[in-house]
């Protein structure tokens, strides 16, 4: 048994029936108040062998009251089922999840494959038989239990996960939250891209009530958007999915490099794209555009008059950079500034952090660094005005530019460490596609959901 699973058999014990645990202390405290007393009078020991073995007796026999019904046996075999269901999954004890939507070791193979395309058919069938048998159980959204507690809703929770494999079925107690019940929880939350930390909360609780029907629609449309998205894909490319917001880095099917990203807000979107990535502008400038001079810095600049200056955004004339506009000059309460052109200086408050990943597109969208390292942590990031920002964008470098010139961490950072202005072009460029893939699935038969971010599974949009 292995340190993680002996945490879980300590909490099964003694956390999962508070009120097996207080006659289990009672009975212990009793057998030392017995012995103690047998040591200080011996001549005792005899009459109180016989008190001390009812004890133990009255624990082996079956009781009436469930309480004294301390089946170890039982415990014994639901702690390795659960082991067993923790090692299979790969779930982690939950303090090893960060607070942001976990990144799934789950799938080390792309799905973006001819498997993964069948995977996906295996799913579909599996939820129409899941829809044939009574579907699932709905639960009010709105509740919310701590571990330990009991309540009449727990048993559908419980048949809820059950019934899509997130816990095993049948064990533990029905009506109690227990640890059978939290790593069930994180299992269905790793697979929705929800925090994984076990807890019953609303946004869990909407997930699970998802009707069947809803599901299988995703699943068949999502069918059509790998097959798109596999067409003429070559061994080395790179993967965007919006709806995770995920980077996957893929060499001969295998995922070598995972990420967080941040897409798109909501009111602006992150396109689709299908290109190749050319060209990586290390300390950038950030000419900054129109659309985004109009609904923010203008608003900025309103609320702090210093907010140019403390982003070290300069003004300009024209494209050719040469005559500077002075601020103060400009209507803040009209759209007068955006006739200007706004470029933010390299450096450490740059938008685009310290490099900028360019691709082909007429959407003006590449990927790049940040200085908001926070956003990261949302499980929901969808944040920016359209580019992909790029969490431990160092590592995606090294991968792409791996075979170039002998690139390596230290020559990065030797770049890095200058912070001067350079453009460096691929001699091979990368594929890249930016998808919208709100369902997929693996070979082992795990099916992954994420958020219809841009709702373009209800009104049927991929493009």
């Amino acid at each position: 048994m292995t340190q993680s699973h002996l945490k879980v058999f300590v909490k099964n014990m003694f956390l999962i029936n508070s009120m097996k645990r207080i006659n289990f202390l009672i009975i212990l405290f009793l057998f030392i108040l017995i012995s103690l007393f047998s040591f200080i009078n011996p001549l005792l020991a005899n009459e109180n062998e016989g008190v001390i073995s009812s004890f133990f007796n009255s624990i082996n026999r079956s009781s009436d009251n469930p309480n004294f019904d301390l089946d170890f046996n039982k415990i014994l075999s639901e702690d390795s089922a659960l082991s067993s269901f923790i090692d299979n999954n790969n779930i982690l004890e939950e303090s090893d999840y960060d607070s942001g939507n976990s990144i799934s070791s789950d799938y080390p193979r792309s799905f973006l494959t001819h498997d993964g395309y069948l995977s996906l058919i295996s799913a579909i069938k599996k939820y129409q038989s899941i829809k044939n048998n009574g579907e699932w159980p709905y639960t009010n959204p709105n509740l919310t239990f701590e571990f330990g507690d009991t309540h009449k809703s727990i048993p559908d929770i419980k048949k809820r996960l059950s019934i899509t494999g997130d816990m095993i079925q049948g064990i533990g107690l029905d009506s109690v939250f227990d640890i059978f019940l939290k790593y069930g929880l994180i299992h269905f939350q790793k697979r929705h891209g929800l925090i994984a930390n076990g807890e019953i909360n609303t946004e869990t609780l909407k997930a699970m009530n998802v009707p069947v029907d809803k599901r299988l629609s995703q699943l068949d449309r999502n069918k059509w958007r790998i097959l798109n998205s596999i067409s003429e894909l070559k061994d080395k490319h790179i993967i965007v999915n919006i709806p995770s917001a995920e980077l996957f880095a893929i060499k001969d099917g295998r995922i070598d490099l995972l990420s967080k990203v941040i897409v798109g807000k909501i009111d602006r979107p992150t396109p689709l794209i299908y290109s190749n990535i050319y060209e990586f502008n290390f300390y950038p400038y950030w000419h900054i555009p129109k659309s985004i001079i109009k609904k923010d810095v203008i608003k900025a600049v309103l609320a702090d008059s210093d907010y140019l200056k403390d982003n070290n955004i300069r003004i300009f004339q024209d494209y050719s950079y040469q005559i500077e506009v002075d601020p103060k000059y400009l209507n803040w309460n009209s759209e007068e500034p955006a006739v200007y052109k706004f470029r933010q200086d390299p450096g450490d408050q740059n938008a685009m952090g310290f490099v900028k990943i360019n691709f082909d597109n007429k959407h003006s969208v590449y990927l790049h660094d940040t200085p908001k390292k926070s956003l990261f942590n949302n499980d929901l990031r969808a944040n920016s005005s359209g580019c992909v920002r790029i969490q431990n964008i160092d590592d995606l470098i090294i991968w792409i530019l791996a075979e170039q010139d002998n690139w390596d961490m230290e020559k990065l950072n030797s770049i890095i460490q200058k912070q001067n202005t350079a453009n460096v072009s691929l001699k091979d460029q990368m594929q890249i596609r930016i998808t919208y893939l709100t369902a997929w699935a693996e070979k082992s038969g795990l099916v992954h959901f994420r958020r219809d971010i841009y709702k373009k599974d209800m009104i049927g949009l991929d493009a």
